[in-house]
């Protein structure tokens, strides 16, 4: 458990050469996350991050993502897909960090279920500030909330992710199959 990521943070401040790091399937309890910031922050060579499917990255992992992005200037891709545990506080954390790293290319928010109108808000933000980004996936991502037929993208969300849309240059691809939680007035928007 807890022990066993320490050593796995401990062991990655020593690698100084590796450019992409993916944890898939796998459980951070909330005490490893301080520590896996911690041994992240010194890897400034990184190019690409993914935490996907159950990895418990709620706002601890967000934090600890924050920092790391704050200090890193090459990451070009980060890969969310499945990580449905981010409050508005985390997305809001997620972009400021973001407001830091000019270098991103590829985003994936790829079944990530609670991206409400506030997610779809920062990824309109991160499309206006990042004009290297060129592909975003969110397939399966804006999906009704269970049993409660409501739409968790609004006309609102959707009109904040067009604009982002507008202003990016860069961007080539938008994957958004699957996103059946977008309204009529969202579809509009987009």
């Amino acid at each position: 458990g807890d022990q066993v990521w320490k050593a796995l943070a401990e062991g990655l401040t020593h690698t100084q050469t590796r450019k992409g790091i993916q944890f898939k399937n796998c459980y951070f309890e909330l005490g490893t996350w301080g520590a896996l910031a911690s041994s992240l922050r010194r890897k400034s060579a990184l190019t690409s991050i993914a935490f996907e499917g159950r990895s418990g990255f709620s706002d601890e992992g967000c934090k600890a993502l924050a920092t790391f992005l704050k200090n890193n200037r090459a990451l070009t891709s980060i890969n969310l897909t499945g990580c449905s545990e981010i409050s508005d506080q985390g997305w809001k954390m997620l972009v400021e960090a973001l407001r830091s790293n000019t270098a991103l290319e590829s985003l994936t928010f790829a079944l990530v279920q609670d991206l409400y109108d506030e997610g779809c808000k920062v990824l309109g933000e991160i499309l206006k500030t990042h004009q290297t980004l060129q592909h975003v996936y969110l397939s399966g991502t804006l999906e009704r909330g269970i049993g409660s037929g409501r739409s968790l993208a609004s006309k609102e969300g959707c009109n904040a992710l067009a604009e982002g849309l507008k202003s990016n240059r860069a961007l080539t691809s938008i994957d958004l199959s699957g996103c059946r939680g977008i309204s009529d007035d969202g579809c509009k928007a987009l």
